[in-house]
């Protein structure tokens, strides 16, 4: 998927959801570190958007599909 914004090839991955923990942005094959820290996202090329909050009902597993483009910081969500 090309960015809406800039064009660029945006990079697949997720956006997950845990209520003790955040939410965050993870590449295919990431997943949330035992022990949560801004770095343990980011080793693994993921993205720390938010601290812990309540955004209702996701999918059954925590995750929206998503794609980012790291050049705008713009992420597009799926539904």
């Amino acid at each position: 998927m090309n960015c809406p914004v800039c064009g660029k090839a945006m990079q697949e991955g997720k956006v997950v959801y845990n209520p003790s923990v955040g939410l965050h942005f993870l590449p295919p094959g990431g997943s949330l570190p035992y022990v949560m820290t801004k770095h343990g996202i980011e080793k693994q090329g993921g993205i720390a958007l938010d601290g812990p909050n309540n955004l209702g009902p996701l999918k059954s597993d925590g995750t929206l599909p998503a794609y980012i483009c790291r050049e705008c910081r713009k992420i597009v969500v799926e539904y």
